[in-house]
């Protein structure tokens, strides 16, 4: 049952900060930072998004069928699934800053506003933070693998508000404090409904378009029978102690898991901008539930883990674990349901539930030709961030629609399967040698927005031109083992001396290929375009 939270009480500290505003601001003033401190709030989630996503796709979560599961894969499986879901909830939140602004009469900017180079600080986020994995307080978040020190930065990302914390939107220690000024705002004498009813609330991100888990969240706590069909009632554990697909999945996200009565709100009124603003505290970033302080638990109805709760909980599976004296306020103790309490980062990559994608990767230090294969995942995550900015400029009657073919498409169809794609491709020279490629999230140009299915495509082709080439020099090198083969029987065995290469890697540059073509060009039989929507007819006009 859907049990969605009231909006949180000021805590005492907000109160206080409230009746300075109230006594010493102007209106104008107060709408003004509202406004500035919405739009860092977006670029705020906007940078955890990469980050997350980076070390999602270092893991490998199919690679074995339900009823042999090991332990590596069921860590790997359950990893992917939780950290996906806290992915998920910063979309979610982004989009919830995006409406509240936006109902300001502002629009939301997203486009090349990630962060320009990782590692990454956070937007206005105090420099200095709680201790992390080098033993230093230096808050400098990396693009990288599934590891314990990773675990380590994301806990310094969702680090809980301490209870009673002040307010602060600049050098703030807690995201919790950045929104807790977004609140004391929000309840000032100056603010009227009127102020949130200069966007169309029509034309908002509307709630239908967000769903708190997909298939890349869920994951199973045990081994299964992946053949058995999913019971039409629970059954008790004597009766059939083999469990299905259905009886051993996790859903990490829950549906109440917002205030109000839905998770992605469309703004019209201050009390509409309180309860967007709580959802995002409730699911992570964590205002304190009044005299009690930080609490385990995302929300009052029912027990989803915050943010830091769950990935502490996957931290806990490592060896390093035991060893630590990181210190947390208030740290919850360690997590009962460890499924490998000895795990490493080696393990992982042994196990094959890991690749071995580099830190902090950019594209420019890749080899000739990778480079622009991995500049088009960039332009597609740019166009990502142009389409998600282009909703509130489609016509309500189509927006679904829209959302459909660019957002989910993008998602799920063309950057989850090309970043799936790229990272069976290795790199055997400079800087990255011995690893694989990985995706670098940068703010590449796509020009101006009317334009920018047209710097999208051009990004296509030169990654499949690319790819094409790297083919060639692959159906050369299969030549030329031909012939060292045959040297070889001639005992020309110093001609015969070849370098080793992937016999797979023409069928991954070949799907490099098919999906920049999902993105660009793809047609139906019947000549239905089936590629990314051209944005350019809604910014003709901006």
């Amino acid at each position: 049952m859907d049990t969605p939270d009231p909006v949180t009480p000021l805590t005492p500290a907000e109160q206080a900060f409230v009746d300075t505003l109230n006594a010493n601001w102007t209106r104008e003033e107060v709408l003004a930072r509202l406004q500035k401190d919405l739009q860092t709030a977006i670029e705020i989630e906007l940078a955890t998004i990469p980050i997350y996503l980076y070390t999602y796709y270092s893991l490998v979560r199919n690679n074995e069928s339900g009823e042999t599961i090991s332990d590596a894969q069921l860590y790997a499986n359950k990893a992917g699934g939780v950290i996906m879901s806290v992915a998920v909830e910063e979309m979610l939140h982004m989009s919830l800053s995006s409406n509240v602004l936006f109902s300001m009469g502002v629009a939301p900017q997203l486009y090349q506003q990630a962060p320009s180079a990782y590692p990454t600080g956070l937007p206005y986020h105090n420099p200095k933070g709680p201790i992390g994995p080098d033993g230093q307080t230096a808050v400098q978040i990396p693009l990288g693998k599934l590891g314990f020190e990773q675990l380590w930065h994301f806990l310094q990302i969702e680090y809980p508000e301490q209870w009673n914390a002040p307010p602060q939107d600049s050098n703030w220690d807690t995201i919790g404090q950045f929104y807790s000024y977004i609140r004391c705002l929000l309840s000032t004498a100056f603010l009227t409904d009127g102020d949130f009813q200069q966007g169309a609330w029509a034309n908002a991100i509307q709630p239908e378009n967000y769903s708190p888990n997909n298939v890349d969240t869920v994951y199973p706590d045990a081994g299964f029978d992946p053949w058995k069909p999913a019971p039409p009632a629970p059954t008790p554990g004597w009766a059939d102690p083999v469990q299905g697909a259905a009886a051993a999945a996790v859903y990490p996200d829950y549906d109440d898991s917002h205030a109000g009565q839905t998770q992605l709100v469309a703004v019209q009124s201050i009390q509409d901008a309180a309860t967007a603003i709580d959802t995002i505290c409730d699911q992570g970033e964590g205002v304190p539930i009044p005299d009690v302080g930080p609490s385990p638990d995302d929300d009052q109805s029912k027990d989803e883990e915050s943010h830091y709760v769950k990935f502490l909980t996957l931290q806990a599976q490592f060896a390093d674990y035991a060893g630590t004296t990181e210190q947390r306020p208030l740290q919850p103790p360690a997590p009962a349901d460890v499924i490998q309490p000895a795990i490493t980062q080696a393990d992982l990559l042994a196990a094959g539930v890991l690749v071995n994608m580099p830190d902090n990767p950019v594209a420019a230090n890749y080899p000739p030709l990778y480079s622009d294969i991995a500049n088009f995942c960039s332009a597609c995550f740019q166009y990502m961030l142009i389409m998600t900015e282009t909703i509130y400029r489609v016509p309500p009657a189509n927006q679904k629609l829209f959302f459909n073919e660019g957002l989910h498409r993008s998602m799920i169809w063309v950057l989850d399967k090309y970043i799936r794609t790229i990272r069976q491709i290795p790199i055997t020279s400079g800087t990255y040698a011995g690893t694989v490629m990985g995706p670098t999230f940068e703010n590449v140009s796509l020009g101006l927005r009317v334009n920018s299915f047209a710097g999208l495509t051009d990004y296509g082709n030169k990654a499949i031109e690319a790819a094409k080439a790297l083919i060639a020099e692959e159906d050369a090198d299969e030549a030329g083992d031909k012939i060292a083969e045959a040297l070889d029987h001639l005992n020309f065995a110093a001609e015969a001396a070849k370098i080793e290469k992937d016999g797979d890697l023409v069928s991954v540059l070949q799907n490099v290929i098919y999906y920049v073509g999902v993105a660009i060009s793809k047609t139906s039989a019947d000549g239905y375009p089936m590629h990314l929507p051209d944005v350019g007819q809604y910014w003709a006009t901006a």
